[in-house]
């Protein structure tokens, strides 16, 4: 799985890398890789034993992001509670995988992203690359090659 992410952040040269969950221990070696590049990661439900936090919230250039796994708030049926709690908290964008599946919609005001797997999950891996400018957020899906 690492192959697909580290392609990723080398073709990207992000700022920031944001890992979703399941396989944290990916999200470490990426760390070590980049070490230059800022991590930050959630664990899914697939990481037991991890010490992570369960979700986050952060905020850049105005734009606040929570990240979660999304297996706490049920996504696999829906993403109403994840929406929900990402109003609460005034955020943004609410990042979240689980799903395997990538998605990229903003709705009344707040970016709904998954950005799929890096691996073949659920058919082609790919990643999402979230663009900050000018306290403005943008969104695009990427493939891995």
């Amino acid at each position: 799985m690492l192959g697909c992410a580290y392609d990723a952040v080398e073709a990207e040269q992000p700022d920031l890398v944001l890992h979703l969950g399941d396989h944290v221990a990916d999200a470490e070696d990426l760390a070590c890789a980049f070490e230059q590049t800022e991590l930050l990661y959630v664990p899914g439900n697939c990481d037991w034993g991890s010490t992570a936090r369960e979700s986050l919230l952060i905020e850049r250039e105005g734009v606040r992001i929570f990240l979660t796994h999304g297996h706490l708030f049920g996504v696999k049926q829906g993403t109403q509670r994840l929406e929900m709690e990402a109003r609460r908290l005034g955020a943004d964008a609410a990042l979240y995988g689980h799903t395997h599946v990538s998605f990229c919609e903003k709705r009344d005001g707040l970016w709904l992203v998954n950005p799929g797997a890096c691996s073949q999950i659920s058919g082609r891996p790919g990643y999402a690359v979230l663009e900050l400018s000018a306290g403005k957020l943008q969104c695009r899906l990427t493939a891995c090659e």
